[in-house]
């Protein structure tokens, strides 16, 4: 690889203990020296209302300066109800929209690798597949395969609160950080 390829970290849920920030951090060793991954940080981010929409709010604008400067794109994102987080939809929400009145919408084009987990056994398939379609639907290009879940994630957690992949997860989180960057080069 002849450059570091710069990848932003999107966490699909706002606590400063959530199990995405966490994801993030094992996918970025995963990832290992040639890859930057940096969290995205968007809790400010006020929810989307066009009545706010211009100018745009100081918060969103600051996000799609950040992302400019990235690659690629990795959300770690769990299952809300079998949906999408909603702060990570209203995230979606205000980067789909155009910075200034009567410009174009924009298009989130960049690579995308989604991984999602839940506390049950679905692993949050369900909404992978929403935020999928979605980030289709922007222009995303996102990674078709693997599609990485985790289920049982709260049993992923020590005693402590750390995130502890066993053997199998941990290898296909390894596999899954691999093939993306061979997809987003």
């Amino acid at each position: 690889m002849s450059k570091k390829l710069k990848v932003a970290g999107i966490a699909g849920s706002l606590g400063s203990k959530a199990i995405s920030k966490k994801f993030l951090k094992e996918v970025k060793k995963s990832f290992g020296e040639d890859v930057e991954l940096t969290e995205i940080l968007y809790a400010d981010i006020p929810v989307y209302n066009a009545d706010i929409e211009y100018p745009t709010p100081a918060s969103v604008k600051r996000v799609r300066d950040e992302l400019k400067e990235y690659d690629a794109i990795v959300i770690a994102m769990p299952e809300y109800n079998l949906s999408i987080p909603g702060s990570l939809k209203n995230l979606l929400d205000w980067l789909s929209r155009p910075e200034q009145p009567g410009q174009p919408k924009p298009v989130l084009d960049y690579p995308i690798l989604v991984f999602s987990f839940s506390a049950g056994i679905s692993g949050g398939m369900v909404p992978q597949e929403l935020l999928r379609s979605l980030l289709s639907y922007l222009g995303a290009s996102v990674m078709p395969q693997p599609r990485a879940s985790f289920t049982g994630a709260y049993n992923l957690l020590d005693k402590d609160g750390n995130l502890v992949l066993d053997d199998t997860s941990k290898e296909f989180l390894d596999q899954s950080a691999k093939a993306f960057v061979a997809f987003a080069q």
